[in-house]
């Protein structure tokens, strides 16, 4: 459906997409995250029409709509976009809005599309207010009816929750869960945000400096980190330096903090003699649980500082050369032996 082919954009001597592919299926929602500054919203302008590659295509249903030689204008793409700032247009009443794309539909028809539209997004008793009288909740959702309302091929969402309160947007990600699952649209949609990435997405594409980092089903990107980077935008916020990493006849093992540990190893890697290897781990795949020997992996460590957070302690944990920061269900302070567990399939392991 969607397919963009060796996309390049530079701006100055920036290179802002470098080599970009990306093949998308029709009906299939991508979420595109990654930090400020990495492509993400030059990508949907390029796919938009909005903007012009340096070199590369992008097609639509297999026309090329966007080459260094042709630009297909926006409006015969089948292309909306909902913008980080909504753009709704303030002397317009909602429903006014919704319907301003649908000047070819009958009087009839054209309110019957305007008013499906409003009760699949939930506003529908919203119709004749002015934008000023919503709240931001209500201002987004009236964008959305609003490129949906020309039933377009690829809706394109740049940062749509970036403006909303952390309640809310925990609460429109699971509606937009709802609402991809209801329609038969290909979504390309940008956050900076990994965990509301994955709350919908078919799909998850990592960009990073103008390139794919890593790209592949939510739940699997999340599991199998391919690079330290990546790890820590997935939340592998623990770091363990692994010294004198060696095989034995059930896998590999190493020491962190004079303390023996076992770990797996990618298989597209391998370790040189004397190399170290970083142990990565996602907070939540720690146990404080004496009983726990369902885990493979046991190690104790001692406590730099502490914050109560409510309901839970933030602890600083030494062991070793490593430091790093998690949240224990009880009290203990500083100068405390803290013993903890993990399995070793939890852990994305890189040689450094």
């Amino acid at each position: 459906m969607l397919e963009i082919t060796n996309l390049v954009r530079r701006i100055g001597d920036n290179t802002v997409l470098d080599d970009l592919t990306i093949h998308q299926a029709r009906g299939e929602v991508a979420s595109i995250v990654g930090p400020s500054g990495c492509g993400k919203s030059t990508l949907l302008r390029l796919v938009a029409g909005l903007d012009a590659p340096d070199g590369g295509e992008i097609s639509i249903g297999g026309e090329t709509v966007s080459s260094r030689s042709q630009v297909v204008p926006t409006h015969r793409r089948s292309i909306n976009m909902v913008f980080q700032d909504y753009a709704l247009w303030p002397h317009m009443r909602v429903g006014n809005i919704v319907g301003y794309g649908l000047a070819s539909l009958n009087r009839v028809d054209r309110e019957k599309k305007v008013s499906d539209l409003l009760r699949l997004m939930r506003i529908e008793t919203l119709a004749e207010r002015l934008p000023s009288q919503l709240s931001g909740g209500q201002q987004q959702r009236v964008a959305i009816a609003r490129a949906l309302a020309t039933d377009p091929r690829i809706l394109l969402l740049d940062e749509p929750l970036s403006n909303l309160d952390v309640q809310l947007r925990t609460e429109m990600r699971l509606e937009f869960a709802e609402l991809f699952r209801t329609l038969d649209t290909t979504v390309l949609y940008v956050t900076h945000d990994p965990l509301e990435a994955s709350s919908f997405a078919d799909r998850l594409i990592v960009m990073r400096s103008g390139r794919i980092e890593q790209q592949g089903h939510p739940e699997a990107l999340f599991s199998s980190p391919s690079s330290q980077w990546v790890a820590m935008l997935a939340g592998y916020d623990v770091r363990l330096e692994v010294a004198r990493p060696r095989r034995d006849d059930a896998g590999y093992i190493g020491d962190i903090g004079g303390q023996e540990i076992r770990f797996d190893f990618p298989s597209h890697s391998s370790i040189v003699p004397d190399a170290e290897v970083l142990l990565m781990l996602h907070p939540t795949s720690i146990r404080f649980d004496n009983d726990a020997t369902d885990l493979d992996n046991r190690l104790s460590g001692t406590v730099a500082s502490t914050l109560y957070e409510g309901r839970q302690w933030r602890v600083s944990l030494r062991v070793g050369q490593s430091q790093f920061s998690v949240l224990v269900p009880f009290r203990c302070a500083v100068g405390d032996e803290l013993s903890f567990c993990f399995s070793s399939k939890d852990a994305a392991t890189f040689a450094t």
